[in-house]
């Protein structure tokens, strides 16, 4: 066949759902390295107006759906700051308001239970009543507070991380309704104790805590707006929108309560403030309930419950029933994900998880836990009044709100995004945005926001003057970088499924602080203010010290492998990498090979399995076994006298290897990876154990790859069976180039009605190279075949030069796919010492260019196949997309 072998007569072709096959695009949902023009089109691109970008798969689930019924960054994380901001202002508007509420009614019984009330100074709810200002009365109200927060933070630490987990089995949206409703309940008792003291006693506040602490009060409501923001963000921007949230988080905490208390003013009642908060739970409860679409898919929801059922049942097996049941009842049981075992677990991703909920315990539970001690410090230390100490808390909320909304979506910008597309647009690759753990912008962002409370909680013990503590506040307020960082980047550790899960934990953390920082806190400033009032900023910072050493034992780029459903391995569906990904066999009938090197299947007669069931193994249709089953057996090499090998053996040929996998019932294999890289839509063949792909920067046209499916590093890594299939899968990519690149001087015989002959190896020339380890000038820790077809002169005069450009950047096949995978990881060279060609001298192809290569390899494997079965090939086979007759 002439070289540049045209394929215009192919019919088009739809898109098939097997992966691993001859077909052309193997899987809708696997994005591909590609040249960035999806990212470009914008929201059109996609067809649902999400605008979400081709490199991230996480709105798979929702292709096809209106825009206002998909989760997106540009849509739905903007349109929950709103409502969020509504749900901070009532939580943070209400404390001032609701603590003197609760003083005045316990000073309104404290007199009527003592019968005390004079008649002429009535005690007015809002107003000041002098004669509160007892200690018994102090007293009394303080010790109920803390039952409030000891009963809702309490409640809130056992619910919060439940809901989060139920959100991952059954959607956010309504869960996040659900967390307003109990603050919704609580504001309603408030009312109606304020409105009808005599009748409502003010220990019925303690049913309204319940209730807010029984739908995970505002810790809930936080955890499952950030696994919301979580789903809709791509991981390389996941920091950013944490930070818009946390931004309103801080919002409501220095706005909060300024409002409030010019709107008690303005109205001239306190209780006006409440129905306030009460339609603000309304509003927040409704649009989360019944506006903004829901982030975690069906698909994805049934998947968790099965995992959930599942993990259940292997617990109540391994443990016992009763054993397993006091463990699901143990409240700490929560915790339990920042410390995971199991397959895809690390003891590096342990340790990542728990130094993260360390960070993130510390910087948000000493912001919770001390502020009230801050305060209380400036009033003593330098008589501030309510107006100097609240200027002071707004400013510091303000400072974190600019750090959050401002500073950090530039600094992601610069970090992240612009190199990125630097990157993107040299080498014309977008590559695919998934969850890999933190990376080194992360740990260092976290490491510099530690750093400045540090700072600021030394200015806070050595200062003495206000304008120094008043910087030294701002100072601590950059550590908002900080809470936003560590609950991205422990999203990025775990698969999606596990996300409200994770965050429940943390979540419950954050409540456990807010009922044991105060009082710890408290405590040591109640014992140390008259001898050493500093000593709560020096346990303070002690808190970020111990933070800060452990950001350094947070690792990069480490997470929690996710493990393939089981459904999509079920029986008779088994995938062509079948175990060998994992470095095992499962099975007595494996593929062994022979001493005349034939790819050979044993079938063990006792085993009296089906044919059918051996091909599931071999991923070979049943129909093509069964039919060829006797006259394989009567032809198959008898074994030796005395000789282990006593099982009757299926030769099958290399062409037979290379279309198993198209004629295969295996169900959809999501992606196919080159060492770190996905190249699903560079694959232009597979067989049970190796494929091959067109080069993104090939030496000379038609330098192909062929590698093992499991990413093995190293040849001596590779099984005898996983040899042999790669070696005869480089035989047939010879093969194939042969008759796209070789002409055959003696095609077509003279004989004018007679069709010429395809070119055959023997016509030219291979250079056929494995790059054995980076001193090599292995770029790619994946095993891979260079299959590279020579013809006279291609390389000028000298044919050795193709050596010098395989060592050389022309052969460095990792070098452009690492470029856009990563942007803090080193970028490989090539080993060995042979000169290299300047990056330069490389021209890098586009999507088309090698979609165009891979179509003309797939025409001749299915022209192959016709010449070798004498038949034409199935449908799957020739490109129409169906599995008929499989």
């Amino acid at each position: 066949m002439a070289r540049g072998r045209s394929v215009e007569g192919a019919e088009p072709r739809p898109v098939s759902t097997w992966p691993y096959s001859l077909d052309d695009d193997t899987t809708e949902s696997t994005t591909l390295l590609s040249n960035g023009t999806e990212e470009a089109s914008g929201a059109g691109a996609n067809g649902n107006g999400n605008g979400r970008k081709s490199s991230w798969s996480g709105f798979d689930d929702f292709e096809g759906l209106p825009w206002w019924r998909t989760p997106s960054t540009l849509t739905q994380v903007f349109w929950l700051l709103f409502p969020f901001a509504v749900f901070t202002l009532a939580f943070g508007g209400v404390i001032v308001p609701k603590l003197n509420l609760i003083l005045d009614l316990v000073c309104k019984q404290y007199f009527a239970d003592k019968t005390l009330i004079d008649p002429k100074h009535p005690i007015v709810l809002g107003s000041d009543n002098p004669q509160c200002r007892i200690p018994e009365v102090q007293k009394h109200a303080a010790t109920f507070i803390l039952v409030l927060n000891f009963v809702t933070g309490g409640l809130s630490a056992i619910i919060a991380p439940k809901l989060g987990h139920l959100s991952d089995r059954y959607g956010r949206r309504r869960l996040l309704a659900l967390a307003s409703c109990g603050g919704l309940a609580n504001e309603l008792i408030t009312i109606f104790a304020a409105r009808f003291p005599e009748t409502v006693n003010y220990r019925w506040l303690v049913l309204g805590a319940v209730f807010d602490g029984l739908t995970g009060s505002f810790t809930a409501g936080s955890i499952l707006c950030q696994s919301y923001t979580s789903d809709c963000t791509p991981p390389s921007k996941r920091a950013v929108s944490m930070g818009y949230i946390h931004a309103c988080l801080f919002t409501g905490l220095a706005f909060g309560p300024l409002l409030a208390g010019y709107f008690v003013k303005w109205s001239g009642s306190l209780l006006a403030i409440f129905y306030v908060v009460l339609g603000c739970h309304t509003f927040f409860m409704l649009f989360a309930g019944f506006v903004i679409p829901e982030s975690v898919s069906k698909k994805r929801q049934l998947a968790a419950r099965e995992a959930h059922r599942k993990e259940k049942e292997a617990r109540a097996l391994h443990v016992g029933s009763w054993l397993s049941t006091i463990q699901s009842s143990n409240p700490f049981e929560p915790l339990r994900i920042l410390w995971p075992t199991g397959p895809g677990t690390s003891t590096k991703l342990r340790l990542n998880l728990v130094a993260l909920a360390i960070c993130d315990a510390c910087i948000l539970g000493g912001a919770f836990a001390a502020g009230s001690c801050i305060v209380l410090y400036s009033e003593y230390m330098f008589n501030w009044g309510t107006f100097e100490t609240s200027r002071f808390v707004s400013a510091i909320s303000m400072v974190r709100v600019v750090v959050l909304m401002g500073i950090f979506p530039v600094v992601n910008y610069f970090g992240r995004v612009r190199p990125a597309a630097r990157r993107r647009k040299l080498s014309g690759v977008t590559p695919e945005d998934k969850n890999n753990g933190a990376d080194h912008l992360d740990t260092w962002i976290l490491r510099i926001a530690l750093f400045s409370e540090i700072l600021g909680c030394a200015g806070y013990v050595f200062t003495r003057s206000e304008a120094l503590f008043f910087g030294s506040g701002m100072m601590t307020a950059l550590g908002g970088l900080g809470s936003a960082t560590t609950q991205a980047v422990i999203t990025k550790h775990v698969p999606q499924d596990r996300v409200g899960k994770i965050l429940g934990a943390i979540g419950m953390l954050h409540a456990l602080a807010r009922v044991v920082g105060p009082v710890l806190f408290n405590g040591i400033y109640a014992a140390t203010v008259e001898t050493f009032p500093q000593a709560i900023f020096v346990a303070l910072g002690s808190l970020f010290v111990i933070a800060f050493l452990s950001s350094f034992l947070i690792k990069t780029h480490i997470h929690w492998e996710e493990e393939r459903a089981e459904g999509e391995r079920a029986e008779g569906e088994r995938a062509p990498l079948l175990d060998a990904q994992q470095g095992r066999s499962t099975d007595a009938n494996v593929r062994t090979v022979d001493e005349e090197d034939q790819l050979r299947v044993q079938i063990d007669p006792s085993t009296e399995r089906a044919p059918s069931d051996v091909c599931r193994r071999l991923t070979l249709p049943p129909s093509s076994l069964t039919s060829s089953l006797p006259s394989l057996l009567s032809t198959a090499p008898k074994a030796a006298p005395g000789s282990s090998r006593s099982r009757p053996v299926l030769p099958v040929s290399s062409f037979a290897i290379a279309s198993a996998a198209a004629m295969s019932s295996a169900p959809d294999v999501k992606e196919v990876r080159f060492g770190p890289f996905v190249v699903t839509k560079q694959v232009f063949c597979v067989t049970p154990l190796s494929f091959a792909l067109v080069n993104l920067k090939p030496i000379v046209p038609g330098h192909v790859l062929v590698c093992p499916l499991a990413p093995h590093r190293r040849l001596t890594e590779l099984s005898p069976a996983e040899t042999a299939d790669l070696f005869t899968t480089v035989q047939l990519m010879q093969r194939v180039l042969a008759r796209v690149y070789f002409t055959d001087p003696d095609a077509g015989g003279g004989d004018k009605g007679k069709p010429a002959k395809p070119a055959e190896p023997s016509a030219g020339s291979f250079t056929v190279a494995v790059q054995d380890g980076p001193d090599s000038g292995q770029t790619v820790p994946h095993v891979h075949v260079h299959v590279i077809p020579r013809t006279r002169g291609d390389l000028g005069d000298a044919m050795d030069e193709i050596y010098v450009r395989m060592a050389g950047e022309e052969g460095n096949v990792g070098g452009a796919l690492w470029d856009v995978a990563t942007a803090t990881a080193k970028r490989p060279v090539p080993g060995g010492g042979m000169p290299r060609i300047e990056d330069v001298a490389r021209n890098v192809r586009t999507e088309e260019q090698m979609h165009e290569e891979a179509e003309r390899y797939r025409a001749v494997l299915r022209e192959m196949y016709e010449e070798e079965r004498g038949v034409e090939p199935p449908p799957f086979v020739a490109g129409t997309g169906t599995k008929a007759g499989v």
